[in-house]
């Protein structure tokens, strides 16, 4: 019996040190990779919390994100709220790729960054205000001119 405690805390020894997901960031190495990463105009915000207008904030699973690559964003995010003046069940929600215009990054000082863009698509006009914070939690809130605004809660991934 001695031997199989051994074996099975040896392999649960491996299994823990095999799901270590590696070293943490520092703050400042954590700060520099968002700072880098705004400035490239390249970075992915994966979404855990969304809150809609007027509704109660509600968690979402892991595959929801946010990803700004030069020019161009895709938006792969869910929408719950009222839309004013689309076809009924025809709608893209916040899922379609679409050219940035009128992009605008400030540094907010020790709360990160501010980032305001606009895009748009077939079926509306979108505003989009990032406010990410120097440990990659960010905030994204959506307005549309045919839609209730919602927000986002999320972090940002780095590769």
């Amino acid at each position: 019996m001695n031997r199989f405690t051994f074996i099975l805390s040896a392999l649960m020894l491996v299994l823990l040190t095999a799901c270590h997901t590696g070293s943490r960031l520092t703050k400042e190495e954590m700060a520099q990779q968002v700072h880098s990463s705004i400035e490239e105009r390249h970075f992915t915000i994966a979404v855990d919390w969304m809150r809609p207008f007027g509704g109660m904030s509600r968690h979402v699973n892991s595959n929801y994100e946010l990803k700004i690559n030069g020019d161009e964003m895709d938006s792969y995010l869910p929408y719950v709220g009222e839309a004013y003046r689309l076809l009924y069940g025809a709608s893209k929600g916040l899922n379609f790729k679409a050219e940035i215009r009128n992009f605008n990054a400030t540094f907010a000082g020790s709360n990160g960054y501010l980032i305001e863009y606009d895009v748009t698509n077939d079926e509306d006009v979108f505003h989009y205000r990032i406010n990410i914070f120097t440990s990659g939690k960010a905030v994204i809130d959506v307005w549309a001119r045919d839609r209730d605004p919602i927000s986002f809660q999320g972090e940002m991934v780095f590769q």
